[in-house]
């Protein structure tokens, strides 16, 4: 069994201060009655004719008041003695991450971040994202599907958020051979990890795309809402939009073209995701500084279950003997009243 410990020792040395002085004006007091009596008269006969009290009565109702005082600061200093079994549960949701992974993704008109002072590519922003909107449920589930032309699960369900961080980080545009851009496949993807992890009524799709799909939501979306699984959105990129980087540094010309050689412009289109979250029972956000903290909102906002439970001893807490000592000296002081002189007939 563990020793007696404080969780606040400056209150204990404070009480033994207190009761120092208490005793120190204890002892003052007697040497100043016994002097002040000396000059007025006799005691004995200071006694019998006025109903001070005695010397003995006014010590204690000092030292009971000074250790009222003293053990509630020891109630205040927490004493903690012996242990206690202490069960901590874990609450959350399991949050299937939909991460765009498709050429448009690079991108560079997603906005600006504070520490870098021009334009970044649109992927970084969904990066930043995702992370924003899972740090507002730090105890929820999260797994991984990337996608573009087609999708595929990443990383399952897991409550480790450190790799999850590490595989969202890992995600490029060159993961995937298909560079074109499906919703659908990625929210299929997501309605059939489900239905093999997590539980019903507990579980959320979190999309973050510039929503440039050519494949029709319609059947996954339906799926997604049957189960019971909002879509929480994000639309990335620009309505003006933005020219696609070429596929690597090497390439003879700065940007991706099209057949006839034209430059490829890729802007966001939010019809799909709008109506992935409007028919799901979600929320879509486009991305601004706000937005991730928006979602995240929504995401804690969610109704939770207990993921899992962690069991522990902690330290038991007696502030209840301190504090009931200096309550019944508190109701005990009164009574140290003067005695009562009995009247002569």
């Amino acid at each position: 069994m563990s020793g007696l410990s404080f969780g606040s020792p400056a209150l204990v040395a404070l009480a033994v201060v207190l009761l120092l002085i208490a005793f120190w004006i204890i002892r003052r007091e007697r040497h100043d009655r016994e002097a002040a009596l000396a000059r007025f008269g006799e005691e004995p006969l200071l006694k019998r004719s006025s109903a001070l009290p005695s010397p003995l009565t006014r010590q204690l109702g000092l030292g009971l008041r000074a250790g009222a005082v003293s053990l509630g600061l020891l109630a205040l200093a927490r004493p903690q003695l012996g242990e206690r079994p202490s069960s901590l549960a874990h609450t959350g949701r399991d949050v299937m991450v939909l991460l765009d992974l498709s050429r448009s993704m690079t991108a560079g008109d997603a906005g600006v971040l504070p520490a870098q002072p021009t334009a970044v590519s649109r992927l970084t922003i969904a990066k930043r994202a995702v992370s924003e909107v899972l740090g507002a449920a730090p105890e929820s589930r999260a797994g991984l599907i990337v996608f573009g032309g087609s999708a595929f699960l990443q990383l399952p369900l897991t409550g480790n958020r450190a790799a999850f961080q590490r595989f969202l980080d890992a995600a490029t545009t060159d993961d995937l051979g298909d560079p074109a851009t499906d919703l659908s496949s990625a929210l299929t993807a997501a309605a059939v990890a489900f239905e093999h992890d997590g539980e019903r009524g507990y579980q959320t799709v979190l999309l973050v795309s510039d929503g440039e799909s050519h494949g029709e939501v319609g059947p996954a979306l339906i799926r997604l809402r049957r189960a019971g699984i909002p879509v929480l959105a994000v639309g990335v990129g620009s309505f003006d939009g933005a020219p696609i980087p070429a596929d690597s540094a090497e390439a003879p010309d700065q940007w991706h073209r099209d057949h006839i050689g034209r430059i490829v412009v890729t802007r966001l289109e939010e019809g799909d995701l709008r109506r992935a979250a409007r028919e799901t029972g979600g929320v879509y956000a486009r991305w601004t500084a706000d937005a991730g903290r928006t979602l995240g909102g929504e995401l804690a906002r969610l109704q939770k279950r207990k993921l899992s439970s962690t069991e522990s001893a902690e330290r038991a807490d007696r502030f209840q003997w301190p504090l009931g000592l200096a309550l019944a000296a508190l109701l005990v002081q009164p009574m140290l009243g003067p005695p009562r002189r009995r009247r002569r007939r």
